[in-house]
């Protein structure tokens, strides 16, 4: 049976909580429903993928005007497939399913950010058409 990409709904918050926690930073049902709660719709937006009544993967969007385009961009920033569905076309069809939503609205060019330790991943974006352009630099400020 296929995972049906559907919205995020608020009910889907135990599940995003584990999912987050996958991607290296654990999660409450809780503090989830209150990300969800604090992203505007009108910028962001979180596609998930269920499977026999259960969130499976996830993926969340957000649409930002940029300085170097008239155009605004889409920003994959979170992707996340449950260990035991990996390597199953969940993911794809996540990226295929925000990538129609985004050109739907308009966005020609998308963006994302994967960390230097995911390298399965970097392969995964290589094979869908995405193109290594640059590193992400981060800073902490504290105090």
């Amino acid at each position: 049976m296929p995972a049906i990409i559907r919205p995020f709904a608020v009910p889907d918050t135990a599940d995003m909580s584990v999912l987050m926690a996958d991607l290296g930073y654990p999660s409450t049902p809780e503090q989830v429903a209150e990300r969800m709660r604090s992203m505007s719709a009108d910028y962001y937006h979180t596609l998930v993928a269920e499977m026999e009544g259960r969130v499976i993967g996830f993926i969340g969007v957000i649409v930002l005007p940029v300085y170097e385009y008239s155009i605004p961009v889409g920003w994959i920033l979170a992707l996340s497939v449950a260990e035991g569905h990996r390597r199953k076309g969940i993911g794809k069809a996540l990226i295929a399913a925000a990538e129609k939503d985004l050109h739907s609205r308009g966005i020609e060019d998308v963006r994302l950010h994967s960390g230097l330790q995911r390298e399965d991943a970097h392969e995964f974006y290589t094979r869908l058409g995405y193109d290594k352009t640059g590193y992400r630099f981060k800073k902490r400020l504290l105090g």
